[in-house]
C-alpha cells in the first residue's frame, strides 16, 4: 500500500487523534515522540485498562496502538475485546498491536484479534512511521463500508467492497469481508467464485479459512473438515481454524476428534474464554471429568477481568458444572465436584481484583445454593442463596444479571416474592442482557404456571398480613396454608410466628423452631426489621414460658 496521501488524506492526516496504550509509561512516551515527528499532534497516553476505555469514552481516535502485555493479569488484545464490543472505539479505527513477546501464545491470540498492524518490540523508528501511515490510508478507504455495516445495510456495504477492489486492485482484508458479507447472505455461489479469483493473486490463510467455511455452509462437512485439518498443518497458529474444526466435529457427531482439537486451541490461547468452554462443554457431553475440571481451571487462573464478562464466562462454566453434577451417582463423586468448584472459585478470586472480589462470593454462594438445592439440602440451600444475595438488599439494581437469574429459580421455588418482584424490577432497567442470562431466563418464562402461582402467592400473603392485627387466628390459618405450598416463604413464616405470639401461644414449638432458623437468616426490607421484633417479642416471652412450665410441673 502507498503511503503517500493526497492533499485531503494529508490535511485529514494532520488532524487525527492516536491512542497509544501501555503500562510502561517511557515505552508509550518513546512511541510518542516517533509520531510526533510524522506530523500528528494530538497523541494521548493511557497507562492502564481504566484510563484507556476512560479516554475512548471522550475521544473518538483514528488509530490505537496496544501493547500486548499490559500487566500480569490483563492484555491488550482482552482490552480491544471490551472496546470493540462495547462500541467505545469506531469499528473503523485502525488497530496497531506491538510487543517483544514472540512466543505461540502472542502470536496466536493476535491472529485472532485481527489487527491492521503487529510490531515486535523494539521498535523500529521507520518502520512505525511506514506501518502507521498504511493503516491509516487503509481506514480512510474502508471507513465508508463499515459506516454502511454500522447502519445494518449490507447491500450497500457488498457494493463499496466490489468498488474498492475494482479501484484498489488486491486488498485482503477487503476481500475477505466482502466474502464473509457473501455468505452471511447466503449468496454462495457468488462467494465460491469470487474466492477463485482471489485464490489466484493470493494463497493467504484467511482466504483458506473462508473456503472452509464456504464449503460447510453449503453443508459440504467432510471436505471443510479436510480442508482446516490441511490448513492447521500449514499454519500451526491459526486458531480460528481450531474452533471451527472442533464445531464441524461437533456437529458431525465426531465427539473424540472434536475435543482433541479443542484442547489443542485451548492451550494455545489460554486467555481465550470461549475456548476454554468450548473444551468444557465438550467434555461434559462425554463425561469426560478431568479434562472438564481442568478447562475450568484454565478458565479461572485466565479469565479476562475487565469489565463483568469474566462473571459471565464464569457463570456460562457453572452451568455446566451442573449439568456432571446433576448427572452424578454417587455421593461421593458429588462431593468431590464440590470441592472441585470451590477450588476453581478459589482460582478466580486470586486473580481478581478486590473490587471484583465481593461479585464471586455472591455468585459462588447462589452456585452452592443450587447445588444444595439439587441435593434436596433445602435449609441450607436458603441460607446460601440470601448470603449471596444480601450485599444487593435494597439496590438489587447493582447486582450482575447472572446472580439474579441464577437465583430466580430457587427464589420462585421458596416463594420469596419481596425479592422476586425487586429482581424483577432490576431486571426490567436493564438494557441488554448477556447471552447466559437470556437464556436462563427464556427457560425461567417458559413456566407460565409457576409464574401465576407466584402473582396468586403476593395475594394471598397480603390478604394474611391484613388479618394479623384484628384476627391472628384467621391470619395464622392462612399463613399455614401458605406454608404448606411454600415451607421456606419467609414473609409466610414471618407472619404465622407473628400470629401465634399475638395468640400468646408461646410453646407452640413451630414458633421456636421458626425463631431459631430467623437468627441467622439475612432478610431484605421489610423482612428484616419484621424479623427483628418477632425475636424480641419471643425473648421477652422467654420468662414467661419457664413459669408458665414450672407451675404446670
Amino acid at each position: 500500500m502507498t503511503s503517500s496521501f493526497t492533499e485531503i488524506e494529508q490535511e485529514k492526516w494532520n488532524n487525527i487523534k492516536v491512542l497509544i496504550v501501555d503500562d510502561q509509561l517511557s515505552c508509550a512516551q518513546l512511541v510518542k515522540s516517533v509520531l510526533e515527528k510524522t506530523a500528528i499532534k494530538s497523541i494521548d497516553i493511557a497507562t492502564c485498562y481504566q484510563q484507556a476505555i476512560q479516554l475512548c469514552q471522550n475521544h473518538r481516535y483514528d488509530i490505537v496502538l496496544f501493547d500486548f502485555h499490559l500487566n500480569q493479569n490483563i492484555n491488550g488484545g482482552e482490552l480491544l475485546t471490551l472496546l470493540r464490543k462495547k462500541n467505545i472505539i469506531t469499528s473503523n479505527c485502525g488497530v496497531i498491536f506491538f510487543s517483544g513477546d514472540r512466543s505461540p501464545e502472542v502470536i496466536s491470540t493476535t491472529m485472532g484479534i485481527d489487527p491492521d498492524c503487529f510490531l515486535t518490540k523494539p521498535i523500529n523508528v521507520g518502520t512505525l512511521k511506514q506501518r502507521i501511515r498504511n493503516v491509516y490510508h487503509v481506514c480512510l478507504q474502508r471507513k465508508p463500508i463499515y459506516d454502511a455495516l454500522d447502519q445494518n445495510n449490507i447491500e450497500q456495504a457488498i457494493q463499496l467492497c466490489r468498488q474498492l477492489l475494482r479501484e484498489q486492485g488486491h486488498n485482503l482484508h477487503i476481500e475477505v469481508l466482502l466474502l464473509e458479507l457473501l455468505m452471511e447472505q447466503k449468496q454462495w455461489q457468488q462467494a465460491e467464485q469470487l474466492l477463485t479469483l482471489f485464490k489466484q493473486r493470493s494463497q493467504h490463510h484467511k482466504l483458506n479459512l473462508i473456503e472452509a467455511q464456504l464449503l460447510a455452509g453449503q453443508g459440504n462437512i467432510p471436505e471443510a473438515i479436510s480442508q482446516l485439518k490441511l490448513l492447521i498443518k500449514q499454519v500451526p497458529l491459526c486458531v480460528a481454524a481450531y474452533d471451527k474444526l472442533a464445531r464441524l466435529y461437533q456437529q458431525n457427531k465426531q465427539f473424540e476428534s472434536a475435543l482433541s482439537i479443542a484442547q489443542q486451541g485451548l492451550i494455545l490461547t489460554p486467555t481465550i474464554p470461549h475456548r476454554a468452554l468450548l473444551v468444557a462443554q465438550l467434555a461434559a457431553d462425554m463425561n469426560e471429568i478431568e479434562i472438564f475440571l481442568q478447562a475450568g481451571k484454565t478458565l479461572s487462573t485466565h479469565l479476562p477481568i475487565i469489565d463483568n464478562l469474566w462473571l459471565v464466562h464464569f457463570a456460562e462454566y457453572t452451568a455446566i458444572f451442573e449439568q456432571i453434577y446433576t448427572n452424578q451417582l454417587s455421593t461421593q463423586h458429588s462431593y468431590r465436584l464440590q470441592n472441585e468448584i470451590k477450588q476453581i472459585h478459589q482460582f478466580a478470586t486470586q486473580r481478581l481484583q478486590e473490587t471484583q472480589r465481593y461479585l464471586l462470593d455472591a455468585f459462588a454462594n447462589v452456585v452452592m445454593a443450587r447445588i444444595n438445592y439439587t441435593d434436596q439440602q433445602i435449609t441450607k440451600a436458603k441460607r446460601r442463596l440470601f448470603q449471596g444475595l444480601k450485599p444487593f438488599f435494597g439496590v438489587m439494581h447493582q447486582a450482575p444479571s447472572i446472580v439474579m437469574i441464577d437465583a430466580l429459580p430457587i427464589l420462585i421455588s421458596f416463594g420469596e416474592t419481596r425479592l422476586i418482584v425487586e429482581i424483577y424490577q432490576a431486571l426490567m432497567t436493564r438494557s441488554e442482557l448477556d447471552g447466559h442470562s437470556q437464556y436462563r431466563l427464556s427457560q425461567l418464562k417458559e413456566k407460565q404456571l409457576i409464574i401465576e402461582n407466584i402473582r396468586l402467592l403476593v395475594s394471598h400473603l397480603e390478604t394474611a398480613k391484613i388479618n394479623l392485627s384484628g384476627d391472628p387466628k384467621r391470619a395464622g390459618a392462612l399463613y399455614k396454608t401458605i406454608l404448606h405450598d411454600y415451607p421456606q416463604c419467609s414473609e409466610a413464616i414471618l407472619g404465622y410466628c407473628d400470629s401465634l405470639i399475638n395468640q400468646q401461644d408461646y410453646q407452640n414449638l413451630e414458633l421456636l423452631e421458626y425463631t431459631k432458623q430467623l437468627t441467622t437468616l439475612p432478610l431484605p426490607n421489610p423482612l428484616a426489621p419484621w424479623k427483628k421484633e418477632i425475636i424480641e417479642k419471643q425473648e421477652s416471652t422467654q420468662p414467661m414460658v419457664i413459669n408458665h412450665l414450672a407451675t404446670n410441673i
